[in-house]
């Protein structure tokens, strides 16, 4: 689909975007303004970070003086409220010098984050870290002031236009969760609670930290540890050789072990330790029960006092789904669809088990294993023998091809700039016959000594899209931790997962920096409801399921020849019914444990059956260490991963099934790509589709063979 465009789409000739805004109806053209302002900052030259020329010294020197700069700014804004008031317009007296002081403060941010993450001896931890808390405080001021909260609220916005209006919306609904319209005595308790939740967050994700490295089991047989791949082996190994052994189990490896331990105890034991993380099988000082009881309450306190039914309902003022009846409502209509496909594949999964020497009844540590031997005898997939045909840059060619193509985009290295390691390339992306950049990407691919080691690899926008910092292009940095090469003739290859998310992060690089808008507030990612910040990213991992695309990002890298499976659908999504049951019952215990008053225990036991074939194990405690939901800012947004993946399999059918798949694509770009967070996300979706999203799209897709009405 999208490569099959290719060759007709490179020779249209397409209107410039030259600072515009588009929607329904009208255009706003944007002025463009001087660089000088940018050139003031001195970890920049020409427009681009000046890697040359960059220290540790000059990088903590600036981010410090663009700290100090902002709250002075911020205070600057309320004195000048409180003095002249009625003297003082919105966007020009408020809006404005925020933006001028807060874009500073993340062009800045944003460049010495990515160095720390690259390299953490030049940019040492002892170095960044408390600047960086620093700045994620500072940040916050702006939302957290009375003065500015009020001038936004008594202000007449009939005659803003759709991107100011979401500017002010983001204002009010900030200060509102923050407690800005609540009395002095009800603000000063809600602070409290505030404080007090922060406090017992952190001790929950300290105890669990404390708790999941208390186990540890040492394999010695390398029987056991045969058809481990090379990455699980070199991180389990206590030798120098990772072949010989011995090997470490931890819970840090867990997926990868369960997929691959072939002895049934050995995964029991890490699988149930697991589910036992700060939970009364281990020390009582590691218990998180009651603490995770106290959080629940302070929860409910935060929300009655601001109004709200409970922490769920407060939490839809920030989701695109509106309602948690929707949620609820939404999810419910997958599960009656997914249970008894769940049911179905476990069946199956125990047949082909037993076929295959396997004695006695599946249990949920059993599941990764055979699951993976399953996938090698339906489709002979073997994650370690496929990636020889994904070499890493053969697979970023094609990624930037299909999206050059989907997008009318160019997109080409930029080989004359220095980068911070050779490994590292930075790539400009034009509109077609355009020299003019439109935003810059860096991609830093492979892990390295002193880098920061992340699974997943992240996004960092160095400099955000907003009219407040000139013409210079809006850059990102997609940083990964993919192997490295071992040689020329050895290059670095990629799983199937490694591939997926090399094309999801690619995504949400293309949200950061081709974003159309004027104000930082809503530039990017920023203010773009949480259950729809992951479209773009779901987006481009359904690519991989349009054969053309993958013959185009694949190729043994030895003899070239041709990937044997093209079709990638089943493979990636094996076993739906159990995975989407699987991730709706994270999503409901998580809006059950922010509305329920029930211990978390009875809220488990009683949800548990709905969504799972095999029974709950009775010393499961996983609640325990639901991090995602409990203390790593969440709450209440677990259901966001899935909500997103349903509305960008929508957009993704409309990509399939028009004749003319360009028009589809620059519709994508002038509305997911462009808006930001300019636009609510249910019309930025209207806007794309001409209507409402469905679970449609994702029943049928997910379910090809089930009657979806």
């Amino acid at each position: 689909m999208a490569v099959a465009i290719l060759g007709r789409r490179l020779g249209l000739n397409r209107p410039q975007r030259l600072f515009q805004q588009i929607r329904t109806g009208y255009i706003v053209l944007l002025p463009e303004i001087s660089p000088e302002q940018l050139e003031q900052n001195p970890l920049y030259k020409g427009g681009f970070p000046d890697i040359e020329n960059i220290t540790q010294e000059k990088c903590v020197t600036t981010l410090g003086k663009y700290l100090l700069d902002f709250e002075h700014g911020v205070r600057q804004v309320e004195n000048d409220i409180i003095e002249k008031q009625n003297e003082l317009d919105l966007f020009d007296n408020i809006v404005e010098p925020l933006e001028e002081y807060g874009t500073k403060l993340e062009a800045t941010w944003g460049l010495v984050k990515a160095l720390y993450v690259v390299d953490k001896k030049k940019m040492p931890s002892e170095s960044y870290l408390s600047l960086h808390e620093r700045a994620r405080r500072a940040r916050s001021l702006k939302y957290n002031s009375r003065h500015i909260h009020n001038f936004f609220k008594n202000y007449d916005g009939s005659k803003l236009t759709e991107e100011e209006q979401r500017v002010v919306s983001k204002f009010l609904v900030e200060g509102k969760l923050n407690g800005l319209n609540l009395d002095d005595s009800q603000r000063e308790a809600f602070t409290e609670m505030t404080l007090n939740l922060a406090n017992e967050t952190a001790n929950f994700n300290h105890r669990v930290k404390v708790s999941s490295q208390k186990y540890t089991h040492i394999i010695d047989d390398p029987i056991i540890t045969r058809d481990f791949p090379e990455d699980l082996l070199q991180t389990m190994s206590l030798s120098k050789d990772p072949y010989k052994g011995p090997w470490r189990v931890t819970l840090k490896i867990l997926d990868k072990f369960l997929q691959y331990c072939p002895d049934r105890n050995l995964r029991w034991n890490a699988w149930l330790a697991s589910r036992q993380v700060a939970s009364n099988e281990g020390p009582r000082e590691l218990n998180n029960s009651q603490y995770l009881e106290k959080i629940r309450q302070i929860r409910r306190d935060m929300a009655r006092v601001l109004g709200y039914d409970s922490f769920a309902h407060m939490s839809m003022e920030t989701k695109m789904a509106g309602s948690v009846d929707n949620i609820k409502n939404t999810l419910g209509k997958i599960l009656e669809i997914a249970r008894p496909h769940q049911e179905k594949e476990l069946n199956s999964l125990q047949s082909f088990a037993e076929e295959s020497g396997f004695n006695g009844t599946l249990e949920l540590w059993d599941i990764p294993y055979w699951e993976r031997k399953q996938k090698i005898s339906l489709y002979h997939w073997d994650d370690q023998k496929m990636k020889e045909f994904f070499p890493y840059e053969k697979v970023l060619n094609g990624l930037i091809k299909t999206v050059s193509s989907c997008f009318n985009l160019k997109i080409e290295e930029a080989a004359d700039v220095t980068t911070w390691h050779p490994d590292c390339k930075l790539y400009k992306i034009f509109e077609i016959d355009n020299v003019k950049p439109l935003a810059a990407l860096y991609i830093d691919p492979f892990r390295r000594n002193n880098k920061l080691f992340t699974e997943v690899g992240q996004v960092i926008s160095m400099r955000p899209k907003a009219r407040a910092l000139g013409p210079s292009p809006p850059i990102a940095a997609l940083i990964l931790n993919f192997p490295a090469p071992q040689s020329p003739k050895q290059p670095s290859l990629l799983t199937l997962k490694d591939v997926n998310m090399l094309f999801s992060k690619f995504g949400e690089a293309l949200q950061q920096v081709l974003s159309v808008v004027n104000y930082l507030e809503v530039s990017g990612l920023n203010n773009v409801e949480w259950d729809a910040v992951n479209i773009v990213s779901n987006f481009m991992s359904l690519l991989l399921t349009d054969p053309e695309v993958v013959r185009e990002i694949s190729g043994h890298y030895n003899t070239k020849e041709t990937i044997p499976v093209s079709n990638l659908a089943p493979i990636l999504s094996h076993m739906p019914g159990f995975h989407i049951c699987n991730e709706i019952y994270l999503a409901n215990l998580d809006i059950n444990l922010h509305t329920s008053k029930d211990f978390w225990l009875s809220i488990v036991r009683n949800m548990w059956p709905e969504y799972f074939c095999l029974p709950l194990h009775k010393d499961d405690a996983h609640p325990l260490s639901f991090t995602t939901s409990i203390s790593q800012g969440m709450s209440c947004a677990v259901y966001s991963k899935l909500w997103s993946k349903i509305l960008a399999t929508d957009a993704f059918n409309t990509f399939k099934a028009d004749p003319d798949p360009s028009n589809i694509g620059d519709r994508f770009r002038d509305t997911f790509l462009a808006f930001g967070g300019s636009c609510h996300s249910s019309e930025v979706f209207r806007r794309f589709q001409g209507r409402d999203a469905t679970p449609e799209a994702f029943l049928a897709t997910a379910f090809p063979d089930s009657s979806v009405d």
